[in-house]
């Protein structure tokens, strides 16, 4: 009896031992699901820009020198000077002229005596050609002596460096090494600044794409508010086998001079238009450490997490391949998210 007694009432104890763990199972809170708002991904119109940026150089530069060594004597107009074309910027000493005059002089009256000798019987005609050769040259030798002792302007242009002074002797191997330009011989270093050229490197997919553009807009970082309107003067023939670039030269007017080569300058430039699935900047996330984006569509209430590529950035919105257009975009809540968990959409 007291052990039937015992048994009863261990099973009473255990059935309500169970009873209460069920009813704290069913007490317990149901999670709840993240609650997101959505907007439709649309296939709209834009015009892609491409921008690039480069140094500023002259339209067109010489290194001007003499053709012999000799002494500076003038130069007839300082740094940043504008020059006509046919000017004399620099007067060489004559020294060397003074010297081919004398030599020439000296050969004059050999010829001369021979000359006589030869009509007189006295010389054969042989001698008297080989003079006339010497005298010649000779007189070559004045003749390129005298205009050596002048550099003249080729065409309207700006004084941009001294690479010598006066007094100092030029010689046939003087390079100019200012960074950036050319480096070669020279006295003075010449530039036409009427017009600049903006050299950018442009990669071999995108130079079919600039090449029917006639409006380009040029902004120089000096001058940041000051829009400029440039176009292509020319580009390059062979494309880098290490970058994969090629030298376009965008042309501008620069009358002002208020440009100078060496600044840095932006290009932008736009393109036909074309269409593109487009979605908020707010909806995209960018994984950490890499370029890679992705953002969340819904499907059937459940969050998707897909990969993108951002075609082009136009502010508030990306231009995006990856996702078709009428696809369901997460705009708000995408921090709660995780790829396969179930959402309820906000009608909000």
């Amino acid at each position: 009896m007291k052990k039937l007694l015992l048994l009863l009432s261990v099973s009473l104890f255990l059935f309500t031992a169970c009873l209460e763990k069920e009813e704290v199972q069913e007490a317990a809170p149901v999670e709840k699901k993240p609650v997101v708002a959505t907007v439709e991904a649309k296939e709209e119109s834009y015009s892609p820009v491409l921008e690039f940026g480069g140094s500023f150089k002259p339209f067109r530069e010489a290194n001007l020198s003499a053709r012999m060594p000799g002494k500076i004597k003038k130069i007839h107009y300082r740094e940043g000077a504008t020059v006509p074309k046919g000017s004399v910027i620099v007067t060489l000493s004559g020294e060397m002229a003074e010297a081919a005059e004398a030599e020439l002089e000296a050969v004059e009256k050999d010829y001369e005596r021979v000359k006589d000798l030869v009509d007189s019987g006295v010389l054969p005609q042989q001698q008297l050609d080989h003079l006339e050769a010497k005298l010649n040259a000779s007189k070559a030798k004045v003749r390129m002596t005298k205009e050596n002792m002048e550099i003249i302007a080729p065409f309207d242009g700006m004084v941009a460096e001294h690479m010598l002074r006066e007094g100092e002797e030029f010689m046939l191997i003087n390079p100019g090494l200012t960074p950036g330009f050319s480096h070669a011989n020279g006295i003075i270093r010449f530039m036409d600044l009427n017009k600049l050229f903006l050299e950018i490197q442009v990669d071999e997919k995108e130079l079919p794409l600039i090449q029917k553009i006639k409006d380009i807009e040029v902004i120089a970082d000096a001058y940041p508010d000051t829009k400029i309107k440039g176009k292509i003067y020319s580009t390059e023939t062979l494309v880098s086998v290490i970058s994969r670039t090629a030298v376009v030269k965008i042309e501008i007017n620069n009358a002002k001079k208020l440009i100078k080569p060496g600044m840095f300058g932006r290009v932008k430039i736009s393109l036909p238009e074309v269409k593109a699935v487009m979605v908020p900047r707010l909806s995209v996330i960018r994984q950490a450490g890499t370029n890679q984006y992705r953002l969340f569509v819904i499907e059937n209430n459940t969050a998707v997490l897909k990969n993108i590529e951002i075609i082009e950035d136009l502010g508030e919105f990306y231009a995006v391949k990856g996702i078709s257009s009428g696809e369901a975009v997460v705009s708000a809540g995408k921090t709660k998210l995780r790829d396969g968990v179930s959402v309820t959409v906000s009608s909000k």
